[in-house]
């Protein structure tokens, strides 16, 4: 006798809770659907498909911080996805991320089900949702010290107590655990002498070590307690690398 198929892995996403509790019992009217997650925000989301396989993502548009749309470009490959939302302007540019479906809310039931059926009805052994991401250099040994003059004196830095580089004309103002220095030297270059795995440019004039970023709010970051803007054309780059499982 042969195995029931699996049932296909969902996960919603949406900032409205009362959004989930229709989709919650939608969800259990459907024999090969099953509920693995709940996330409120698309970084939470990001954050969970790096860890948990997903064929299904029902998925709000308008979310502060990162729109849905916004969570679908930084998915190298996204899972079957049903977009769930109050706005249909937004319908037209939707399926070129080859969206299932686009349900306007108020979402019936019927209509939620002529989605669904749309779906494959067997969860694939590998899951789309789980992504394949760009290696990054590997942790190793410590990286060497850098030497940088500031005026008159040249100092020996460590690339773990750099908290953040800023661009300043001819020169770059490096925030150190101890103080500021200014550098003769140009923000490319001295970027490119620290671990490309470590740190990365959040703007054109910042960079940051990935590790000392604490939070994220719209187009700020904060860095070390220090709040620092993040660049429109860095932004997908950087939610990728940030949420990426440690390791």
């Amino acid at each position: 006798m042969s195995q029931p198929a699996a049932p296909l892995r969902v996960l919603i996403v949406d900032d409205e809770p009362l959004a989930h509790d229709v989709l919650k019992a939608y969800i259990a009217r459907v024999a090969h659907l099953q509920l693995v997650g709940q996330c409120y925000t698309a970084l939470e989301a990001l954050s969970f498909l790096h860890q948990n396989p997903v064929e299904v993502l029902l998925l709000d548009l308008n979310m502060p911080e990162m729109t849905g749309l916004e969570l679908l470009r930084a998915l190298p490959r996204p899972p079957h996805t049903i977009l769930t939302t109050a706005y249909s302007e937004f319908a037209l540019e939707s399926y070129d991320f080859g969206v299932v479906d686009y349900l306007l809310k108020p979402v019936s039931l019927p209509r939620f089900l002529r989605a669904v059926a749309k779906l494959p009805t067997v969860a694939s052994v590998a899951s789309p949702s789980v992504p394949t991401t760009t290696a990054l250099p590997a942790a190793s040994a410590p990286a060497a010290a850098l030497l940088l003059r500031d005026g008159t004196t040249t100092h020996r830095v460590l690339p773990a107590d750099i908290r953040w580089l800023e661009a300043y004309g001819n020169y770059v103002k490096v925030q150190t655990a101890t103080g500021r220095l200014v550098v003769n030297d140009s923000f490319r270059h001295l970027l490119s002498q620290l671990p490309a795995a470590d740190f990365m440019q959040v703007h054109k004039s910042y960079a940051v070590p990935l590790r000392l970023v604490e939070r994220l709010e719209g187009n700020v970051l904060t860095v070390a307690g220090q709040k620092l803007p993040l660049g429109a054309a860095f932004r997908q780059e950087f939610l990728r690398r940030w949420t990426a499982p440690a390791g």
